[in-house]
């Protein structure tokens, strides 16, 4: 699996990570799926890159072009979460998490947590997890609750 760490403590350093770990997503694609991405401003989804979700799995599983290949995985610290999450960057870090098999927010706050969760349900309208250890994490808790209230009024 592809592993990128963004561990970076200023803003202008989380999005050139969060730059340059889209860039490598790209280029990956590229050679695995032997495409060409002519709109690299395009947001990245699998589908509008013609990507078959059913080949990217098949190919996560076995050996494509001899290289061993198994996804995408995103690992993120608080402190760069922060950046992450700003208004500048937060749909770049939403579009590259969509990407990914795993993102693991390490050593983030419960605020962050509903931040995180809130911004995927919000955007992508699909069903999250997110893990926590107890009372700090009510406001995460809440936060996917109150958003399933809203929607199902809608």
């Amino acid at each position: 699996m592809m592993i990128k760490r963004i561990e970076e403590e200023t803003e202008e350093d989380v999005t050139i990570a969060l730059d340059r770990f889209r860039t490598e997503l790209i280029e990956k694609l590229e050679r695995l799926f032997n495409i060409t991405i002519d709109d690299r401003n395009k947001r990245l989804r699998l589908d509008n890159l013609g990507i078959d979700i059913e080949k990217f799995n098949q190919r996560t599983k076995n050996k494509v072009n001899s290289e061993r290949f198994g996804g995408f995985s995103l690992l993120i610290t608080g402190t760069a979460l922060v950046h992450a999450l700003s208004d500048q960057s937060k749909m770049k870090f939403l579009e590259l998490s969509t990407m990914c098999k795993a993102v693991i927010c390490c050593r983030v706050t419960p605020l962050q947590k509903a931040q995180v969760v809130e911004l995927v349900m919000k955007n992508e309208k699909v069903i999250t997890l997110a893990i926590g250890d107890g009372g700090n994490d009510v406001s995460m808790i809440q936060s996917e609750l109150q958003f399933k209230i809203i929607m199902n009024r809608k």
